[in-house]
């Protein structure tokens, strides 16, 4: 027999035959003291800490998934499992730690980790670093993607439990200054695109159960409490989603747990059995949550507001460009930073020159983001960077024109890292295409290299089914959300779907 506990969020324990595997154990508030595990999960965190663990399996960075505070308690003879990135940033995070024994595979690299146990890292291998864990224990398949984006032309199938995301894990668009009704329209395509795509993943995964996992988060701090609120944001909890998941994919089964439940797993015969933790619970209340927790949100409001000079906004974007100075080339953007009660206007790219100015705006900027001077100043000290920044929902943003820039964001997102903006440049220059439905058109995605395989082309479109960019199957110009064009040819002009994009020009109004 075999056993599956759920920790909570993202993360499990699998136990095979004395064989112990700890995975993405996550404890402690992440992202600049805004998230926080829902339900609260604190009640495992001594079974954790003391206990004797083989293996432990981190996905990748983002904090609530390497909880540094609570790795830096275990024991460091584990044996520490993590997907081979080309930064390097996952061997470099735990040899910081003192763990010695780590292992970095590549993408669809197994490892037995005892008879009948085998474990299969499978990577998002764009620029995003990002990984889930396929557990095999004597035959019963267990794939956790957590929040991963594995190719959809790369997934595993014959997958017995399938544990992945299905609530949102981004500021876009809760961040930004929307009017209410735009905002409201933009949450509930943000909403359905992360769940058509969940149902993407479980069907081309085989699944024959689902287990909702990695999220949603709680914001605990009184200063991020709105975005609690599960219809007006993109952080759903279940209850919310299940009617669509049970009508999207009727033959999957759906096993809810709470931190503590577990399952017992029958291998030979292929099946499961949940266990219930006495006082398990799939919600929070978040008012005694917030009470329980006071000292670790008000942390980050600590101490006097600290001061960032002009020298020092000029000196960091001046390090970050310099970088990824190949990622850039040509490019070029001007942005505002408000902090307080100062504003600074930075000029990006190859036209910057005196490209901070203090107190004056010559430009409209492209980007205008609102950044409290706590943030920008952890930001300055490179004790976190703009993509744990953003994610803490503490900042707040503005766009004109409203199109989503991917090279400004890259540079932001990935710019400490400038192997990943530099794989990001590779996919843009990718010159792989496919032939589909009379089209010659590029294979992978320019926005984050997924399969066009799986794209839905109809009605005169292409709809990327990762991220739900839809561009102009005849032109390739971006129609929505996309904001780089994608290279097709048409092949045959009599292809249905170019024959739906006439009819449809030609209809009255």
């Amino acid at each position: 027999m075999s056993a599956i506990r759920y920790l909570g969020h993202a993360g499990f324990t699998v136990e095979h035959n004395g064989t112990r595997l700890l995975m993405d154990p996550w404890f402690f508030p992440a992202f600049l003291g805004s998230w926080f595990p829902y339900p609260d999960n604190r009640h495992l965190l001594p079974d954790v800490v003391e206990g004797r663990w083989d293996y432990l399996y981190v996905s990748h960075a983002h904090e609530d998934h390497y909880d540094e505070k609570l790795l830096a308690g275990l024991d460091r003879s584990i044996t520490v499992l993590v997907a081979k990135y080309r930064s390097k940033v996952m061997v470099k995070h735990f040899r910081a730690l003192g763990f010695e024994n780590v292992i970095a595979l590549e993408h669809k690299e197994s490892l037995e980790l005892a008879p009948g146990f085998t474990v299969t890292v499978y990577l998002d291998t764009s620029h995003k670093e990002d990984s889930g864990l396929l557990v095999d224990v004597d035959g019963y398949r267990f794939l956790d993607l957590n929040d991963c984006n594995t190719a959809m032309s790369e997934l595993p199938t014959d997958i017995d439990l399938l544990a992945a995301q299905f609530s949102g894990a981004m500021w876009y668009p809760n961040c930004y200054d929307y009017p209410p009704a735009m905002m409201a329209e933009k949450v509930a395509g943000v909403r359905d695109d992360l769940m058509d795509t969940l149902y993407r993943k479980a069907k081309l995964t085989g699944a024959r159960t689902y287990l909702p996992s990695a999220g949603p988060a709680c914001f605990l701090d009184p200063d991020l409490a709105e975005y609690n609120d599960r219809d007006s944001t993109i952080f759903p909890v279940w209850d919310q989603v299940a009617d669509g998941f049970a009508t999207a994919c009727p033959e999957i089964e759906v096993l809810r747990l709470g931190p503590g439940d577990s399952i017992e797993v029958d291998p030979a015969a292929k099946t499961a059995t949940a266990r219930r933790l006495p006082g398990s619970k799939l919600d929070e209340d978040l008012d005694a949550y917030r009470e329980r927790r006071r000292a670790e949100w008000e942390e980050f409001h600590e101490g006097p507001e600290p001061a960032v000079t002009m020298d020092e906004v000029e000196a960091y974007f001046s390090t970050l460009q310099r970088w990824n100075k190949r990622f850039l080339g040509d490019f070029s953007k001007d942005i505002r930073l408000i902090t307080g009660t100062t504003n600074w206007d930075v000029r990006l790219g190859r036209l910057a020159e005196h490209f901070v100015i203090e107190g004056e705006e010559p430009y409209d900027p492209d980007y205008t983001l609102l950044v409290p001077p706590r943030v920008l100043r952890a930001i300055v000290d490179g004790k976190t960077g703009w993509e744990e920044a953003l994610l803490s929902m503490r900042l707040g943003l503005h766009r004109e024109p409203d199109v989503f820039d991917l090279t400004f964001m890259g540079l932001l997102r990935y710019g400490n890292h400038p192997a990943q903006t530099m794989q990001m440049l590779r996919e843009r220059q990718n010159t792989e295409t496919i032939e589909r439905d009379g089209l010659r058109l590029q294979r992978f995605c320019p926005h984050a290299g997924e399969d066009l395989s799986f794209a839905d082309i109809g009605g005169g479109r292409i709809e990327c089914p990762r991220h739900h960019w839809i561009w102009d199957a005849r032109t390739g110009k971006c129609v929505d959300k996309a904001s780089i064009d994608l290279r097709v040819e048409v092949l045959d002009e009599n292809s249905p779907v170019l024959v739906a994009e006439k009819t449809r020009d030609q209809e009255p109004g």
